[in-house]
């Protein structure tokens, strides 16, 4: 499903990524694990066309990330769920219109899969505004709207950082539900291994920009 053939990333003198190789298959639960500001959001964010590599071949899917156009990209992300490190609710519009703006962005009709809201125990926050909820709430909205719509491929970017022990494990058992259940593939990064169970990438992240 995703593939890194010898991926060179540079930021101004600082090589980020040097040569990275690895694979993910589809169906699976994978973690890059790393320190802070060692190139794991700009893999993702490579992912999702964000940001181009200097040099190497990125595959999504079945397309080539680094050669794709504007429209190509947004094609491209009509099929991604992302669940970003820095939390990006709208401050004018209530959880459900923030989860629902997905819609807009990837100007497709999807299916709101909302048994998301019992599993993470959140639909008493629906009407609410981002500034009405705690960190801890609005980090659980932010996951909810990367895996609502049952996306193939979740990448999710540091996303237990401002939860407390028992939403971690929560969060966790439900991204193993949605594998088993759904066969979505995700691809997590974090400071730490999250679960034994998850596969670990092997990639060399050693330089911090």
């Amino acid at each position: 499903m995703v593939e890194f053939i010898e991926v060179v990333k540079t930021f101004g003198k600082n090589r980020v990524l040097d040569g990275v190789n690895f694979r993910i298959a589809s169906n699976t639960i994978n973690q890059i694990v790393g320190d802070q500001s060692t190139g794991k959001s700009t893999i993702l964010k490579m992912i999702y066309g964000a940001i181009k590599p200097d040099s190497g071949y990125i595959r999504v899917f079945d397309s080539n990330v680094s050669d794709l156009s504007y429209s190509g990209v947004v094609l491209l992300r009509r099929y991604i769920g992302i669940i970003f490190e820095d939390i990006r609710l709208i401050k004018d519009l209530t959880v459900k219109e923030n989860i629902s703006v997905v819609t807009k962005m990837t100007k497709r009709n999807l299916y709101i899969s909302e048994d998301i809201f019992d599993r993470l125990s959140i639909g008493y926050l629906l009407d609410k505004y981002p500034e009405e909820l705690s960190l801890s709430e609005q980090s659980l909205i932010n996951i909810a709207r990367g895996i609502v719509f049952n996306f193939p491929l979740v990448l999710a970017d540091e996303p237990l950082r401002y939860l407390s022990m028992q939403y971690k494990q929560k969060v966790i058992e439900l991204f193993k539900f949605l594998n088993k259940e759904k066969g979505i593939t995700f691809l997590i990064t974090s400071q730490s291994v999250l679960d034994e169970e998850f596969n670990i990438v092997d990639v060399n992240l050693n330089e911090k920009r």
